[in-house]
């Protein structure tokens, strides 16, 4: 068995009253606005914000949208029945796993075999799930702007639901874009790319601290 690591689920409000779950907040401190904590990452702790979207105007279809806190690394789960929180547990921790290693697939950011040895390993990784009822607000713009990408393909696609593969395309796409970020420790905004930032996170998290991501940017792979 791996290392054991933390993993992390914000729900919005949203999303636990959806759920109809019960969560506990994280710890305020004194003076700050309740229910909206920065998720906190280390060395063995991974988060996620989750959200949940009409599709249309109180749908019966929806989207849950999640985003990793560090790298900014989205994926979707289109819903149309209700989930436990244990069932939505299992897409979570398995959907993120699937949609780093799709996404390694098709832009070639490593060997396959390197992609096959990561997900062994996180396999092998004992993950302590936890969920609060949270939005980090550093988080929130970028669930917002993967919001408006689900409902432009359902207009355009005259569609009410997100399919597998379409869920999956805008997911590769959105992983695979520079993001501006916030960099918590020096405060100064950074272009990152999300796949390339959770991989090397991973390999980390699997590998222990003073492990180094060996990986080919997105920008060279596009030269190639």
């Amino acid at each position: 068995m791996g290392r054991k690591i933390s993993l992390l689920f914000g729900a919005s409000n949203s999303l636990a009253k959806w759920l109809k779950a019960d969560l506990p907040r994280l710890p305020t401190l004194a003076g700050k606005q309740a229910g909206v904590n920065t998720l906190k990452l280390d060395s063995t702790t991974m988060c996620w914000q989750a959200h949940i979207i009409d599709n249309q105007y109180k749908s019966y279809e929806k989207t849950i949208i999640v985003c990793e806190a560090n790298s900014r690394f989205n994926f979707f789960i289109p819903v149309t029945t209700s989930l436990t929180l244990d069932e939505l547990t299992n897409l979570l921790t398995m959907g993120w796993q699937a949609m780093l290693a799709e996404t390694l697939e098709s832009y070639q950011l490593i060997p396959r075999s390197e992609i096959a040895m990561l997900l062994s390993d996180l396999s092998d990784t004992a993950f302590n799930v936890e969920w609060v009822k949270n939005t980090d607000l550093s988080i929130n713009g970028h669930i917002s702007d993967a919001g408006l990408w689900v409902e432009q393909i359902l207009r355009e696609q005259s569609v009410s639901e997100l399919s597998v593969q379409q869920a999956t395309e805008l997911a590769t796409y959105l992983n695979t874009s520079v993001k501006r970020i916030t960099n918590k420790v020096t405060k100064r905004k950074e272009k990152v790319i999300p796949v390339e930032k959770l991989l090397a996170y991973c390999q980390r998290l699997v590998l222990g601290d003073g492990a180094k991501a060996n990986i080919v940017s997105f920008e060279d792979c596009k030269n190639k």
